[in-house]
């Protein structure tokens, strides 16, 4: 009785550690989806987008004080250079 229990483990052994592997790894890859801080996939989409669109908000800032800038230093070397003409040829 005891060697048929035994040898019906040894046979139904592999087919245990793969189901097992099968399952370790289920799990591993829905931790992935749900994150480490217990958010689901969707929630940490929601926050990533709503970073993105603050990131494009400040880029847009900088993008235009670079353009106010340049359209200051255009403005003042045209006023510099008045009507000299391009400058005087030698």
């Amino acid at each position: 009785m005891t060697t048929d229990f035994i040898a019906l483990f040894l046979n139904w052994l592999p087919s245990l550690v793969l189901i097992g592997i099968f399952v370790y790894f289920i799990n591993r890859s829905m931790g992935v989806y749900s994150g480490r801080s217990g958010k689901t996939h969707g929630e940490m989409i929601e926050e990533y987008i709503v970073e993105l669109k603050r990131q494009n908000d400040l880029i847009e800032k900088m993008v235009q004080d670079q353009e106010a800038r340049l359209q200051r230093l255009e403005s003042t070397r045209r006023s510099s250079s008045g009507g000299s003409g391009g400058g005087g040829a030698r």
